[in-house]
Order: structure tokens, then sequence, then C-alpha cells
């Protein structure tokens, strides 16, 4: 079965996976962290959205696959992350990641499906930063409602899907 909802976050619940498979078919997650999905309805991509590399490789396979007809993207509060592994998040990275990857995964798959719904996932607790993606995102998604009407967009908390 195609897996028609494109999930972009790090943080995908048992009971999401579960609603998003009834309603779509299946799920794939987007993800900077290894994930071990138990549905198998679902499937996980680990990159780093912030790098051209990890754009690069979702790019590809939103071209390979089924375009999704909807796409849930978390605008994630900063956190400064650091692994065992010494890699670390920075806020530059986190700006990368939150403003230029999704903006481009969201121009590609709206170039392949015009009719996508679009569903940006606000944080449990907003700070400084995730408000400011919010603001930018709004802004930009009215530029993209003119360009492409068929378009759907949202702004929802995790409480509201």
């Amino acid at each position: 079965m195609t897996q028609r909802c494109l999930y972009v976050g790090d943080k995908l619940s048992s009971d999401l996976i579960v609603q998003l498979t009834a309603a779509d078919g299946g799920v794939v997650q987007v993800t900077r962290l290894p994930t071990v999905l138990a549905d198998t309805m679902s499937s996980s991509l680990q990159l780093e959205l912030g790098s051209v590399e990890g754009q690069s490789r979702l790019l590809d396979w939103l071209r390979q696959n089924d375009p999704p007809t909807r796409i849930l993207c978390e605008l994630q509060a900063f956190e400064f992350v650091t692994s065992e592994a010494g890699y670390s998040r920075s806020a530059s990275d986190y700006l990368s990641a939150q403003i230029v990857g999704i903006t481009r995964v969201l121009e590609a798959a709206l170039s392949l499906n015009p009719e996508l719904r679009w569903v940006f996932l606000k944080p449990p607790v907003a700070d400084v930063w995730s408000d400011a993606s919010e603001a930018y995102f709004r802004v930009l998604v009215e530029g993209l409602r003119t360009a492409v009407p068929s378009a759907r967009f949202d702004f929802l908390s995790m409480e509201q899907i």
C-alpha cells in the first residue's frame, strides 16, 4: 500500500502513527534521530534536513515515490542537542533545518502535488525560535496560496490533528 503521509519531525508517537495509517494508508517519518517504527505500514528516513545532503536525499525520495497527499511538519522549539558522537545542534543548524530545509521540501512537494495538504505542527511549549519560524511560514504560505490555490495549509497543535 502506498504511504501517502510524510511526517517531518522527531516526535512521532505510536498513537499518531495509528491515526495517520488509518487516514492515509501509512506514514513515512523524516527525522534526524535513529528510529524503530513498530508499524509495518510506516517507515523512516534518517537525515539532517539542515544539510544540503539531507535535503537532496529527501527531494530525491519525493521524486522517486508517489507524492504524499499530506505532510505534517513540526515547528520545533530550539534545543541545544549534543550526542555521544560529539554532534551538537547549534542555532545555525536549527535555522538551516527549520527555515531553508523545510522551505525546499515544501516547494518540491507542491510541484509534485499541487493539491497537497501541509500541516505545520506547533510545539507544545513555544519559544522565540519556533514563534519566528511560524511567522516566516505564515507569510510564505500567504504567497503560496495565491500561486497554488488548490493546496491547503494549516497551523495546528498536536492535539488538533
